[in-house]
């Protein structure tokens, strides 16, 4: 299985690469560094299973360079890694079609949930980063939904949360369906995501 990873800055190409070959041993890595070499090494080579792109790269606006890609390779998971939180930025590479929108500035363990979900799954990653928590928010959740979204803030799959917990899978899907609910996201990630920033609130004294 092959990724082709697409980012000028060398220096967090090849700690993406190296992270990258860390935690996913079943995958190869090619790497470019424009959108043109990028788009040369997409067609001189096949079976792709991910592209891995850089949102801000010389050659191409990154629009039409998301456009290119999904013509050429419209069933090959295209994912965006970048340093931008514009909210603007997000829905215009969704809307071209990237699958995955996962931010730099995300923590080595979020950064790797977030891949898995995409290239194991095929779900789609675009995480909302909250603001940090005031003293006025706050999410009404059960001593067992706090015991299930620390498990998940940890990467606990529904099978080890149920084992350790001794529920059912069903039950902590239940548990799961309602934390995301709770906290207004839309998928696994988005939720561990604010839960962090949720749960590192907790763990602080309010002066």
């Amino acid at each position: 299985m092959k990724l082709l990873i697409a980012d000028d800055h060398e220096l967090y190409r090849d700690a993406l690469v190296m992270l990258i070959m860390q935690h996913f041993t079943d995958y190869s890595c090619t790497e470019a560094t424009s959108f043109d070499e990028l788009i040369q090494r997409m067609q001189s080579e096949q079976d792709w299973s991910a592209f891995i792109v850089d949102l801000h790269m010389p050659g191409l606006d990154f629009v039409d360079g998301i456009k290119q890609i999904k013509q050429r390779f419209p069933d090959i998971p295209l994912i965006v890694i970048t340093s931008s939180d514009n909210p603007e930025d997000t829905q215009s590479a969704m809307a071209a079609g990237a699958l995955g929108y996962i931010l730099k500035s995300m923590k080595n363990e979020e950064i790797i949930q977030a891949l898995s979900l995409i290239l194991n799954h095929g779900i789609s990653i675009h995480p909302t980063l909250p603001k940090n928590p005031t003293h006025q928010e706050a999410f009404d959740f059960t001593p067992r939904q706090q015991e299930v979204l620390a498990m998940m803030s940890n990467g606990a799959s529904n099978k080890r949360i149920a084992l350790d917990m001794g529920l059912s899978e069903s039950t902590v899907k239940i548990h799961v369906r309602a934390i995301l609910n709770t906290l207004q996201v839309s998928n696994r990630t988005e939720a561990v995501l604010k839960a962090k920033h949720y749960l590192d609130t907790q763990k602080k004294p309010h002066h």
